[in-house]
């Protein structure tokens, strides 16, 4: 298979985790917001959002920094240095 053609297949299979993800994530946090209204469980729903958020919001940004700064520009180059510093030191 070609390049093209595996980069059109990963891309395809990224799309779909991270939609089907980002699907169960909304399904979540809409049951959760929909817990803060009733009077039973008050409170449940706003501690469990809180947390989602709370552990997502940094992964999110740190995903975005390094997207945006270019360190995901060429994530093959560090497999081949090491393989190619190991092989510099005499560890083959």
């Amino acid at each position: 298979m070609k390049f093209a053609g595996k980069f059109a297949v990963i891309f395809v299979v990224t799309v779909l985790v991270v939609v089907v993800a980002g699907m169960a994530f909304v399904y979540k946090m809409t049951e959760f917001a929909m817990t803060i209204s009733d009077d039973d469980v008050a409170g449940f729903g706003a501690a469990s959002v809180m947390t989602y958020l709370l552990g997502m919001l940094p992964l999110l940004f740190l995903t975005l920094w390094a997207a945006l700064s270019g360190r995901l520009r060429d994530i093959e180059a560090p497999k081949y240095r090491m393989l190619e510093l190991n092989k510099d030191i005499g560890h083959e």
